[in-house]
């Protein structure tokens, strides 16, 4: 029997992936949104409001039978920007689901809560961790941490494919690094799969031994496209003081920046493998043939240009 499913984070790139498989496994879905014509034509009930709109919060939690919390700033002007949506927007959606006495809260934090001190993004996933882990006579819970997702509709991952696909790819990172990474599609299905199951405590999500580096990835690149012929790693410095620049942009237009001190700690940190093996996490997507599936889909929809026949025989 489907359970009643409140989501939040559903109008992300990864809840355009949760929502189906949720649906798909039989759940009924309610989600919150802060614009509602993002879920428009989704099979779901739509709440409209955001992490702050108590009232919002309480309508999403009614009658649920869990809460997935999957919303989350990856961008913010400065710390306090990543705390406020990511501590305080968990705070505030578990204590509404404490309140509709819903009995299970599936927080989907991430692997760079591993390293707090990385940047402002990293502390408060792990001050969020903290957050839920410490309260009592509330909903159990499943804190998942996926690795870096990828796949048809990533932006994030967009600016590292077109390097890639040039003939020599610059890096902004260090040669032996090992990380892992997950198919938007099989971070939907753990989802789907953490709602229905009894699992408790903190979960990384991957597969050890199928850990990648900067070398193997382009390897496989070039399997698919011919490119990159050769690969240069640009030194930390040289990307931090291009991040110190982009952190004053974002001060004078008021807009958050991707690119930051923060994120090329991260991006620079030797590992990022996930350490777990959960039954959560089948026959997950094989990186050939997600990458192969993630490039079509960025040239299908004019976000790379196509390339030549003979660019995409590897030399």
């Amino acid at each position: 029997m489907g359970l009643r499913v409140a989501l939040t984070g559903g109008t992300g790139f990864s809840g355009a992936h949760i929502i189906p498989a949720l649906l798909d496994a039989g759940h009924s879905v309610a989600a919150l949104a802060r614009r509602p014509d993002a879920l428009k034509g989704q099979a779901v009930d739509i709440i409209e409001g955001d992490l702050a709109d108590q009232g919002a919060l309480h309508r999403l939690v009614d009658q649920a039978d869990v809460v997935v919390h999957a919303a989350a700033a990856t961008s913010a002007k400065n710390r306090a920007g990543y705390f406020a949506a990511n501590l305080d927007g968990t705070r505030h959606v578990f204590q509404a689901a404490r309140m509709a006495r819903v009995k299970r809260f599936v927080f989907v934090s991430s692997l760079a809560a591993r390293e707090p001190l990385l940047s402002g993004y990293a502390a408060s996933k792990a001050a969020a961790e903290h957050y839920v882990t410490g309260q009592h006579g509330g909903p159990e819970v499943l804190i998942l941490r996926p690795p870096a997702i990828y796949g048809p509709g990533d932006r994030a991952t967009l600016p590292l494919m077109k390097a890639l696909r040039q003939r020599r790819a610059f890096v902004p990172g260090r040669r032996g690094q090992k990380f892992s990474l997950l198919h938007v599609r099989d971070f939907g299905a753990v989802i789907a799969a953490a709602v229905g199951s009894d699992e408790t405590g903190l979960v990384e999500l991957g597969f050890p031994d199928e850990a990648q580096g900067w070398e193997s990835l382009a390897a496989l690149h070039r399997g698919i496209t011919g490119l990159p012929r050769s690969m240069v790693f640009l030194p930390k410095p040289l990307a931090s003081s291009f991040a110190a620049l982009a952190e004053l942009a974002a001060q004078v237009t008021g807009r958050p920046s991707m690119v930051n001190t923060g994120k090329v700690n991260e991006l620079y940190h030797r590992d990022w493998v996930a350490r777990e093996v959960t039954n959560l996490l089948q026959n997950p997507t094989p990186l050939a043939d997600g990458l192969a599936e993630t490039l079509g889909w960025y040239e299908q929809q004019g976000w790379l240009p196509p390339l030549a026949q003979k660019t995409r025989t590897p030399a």
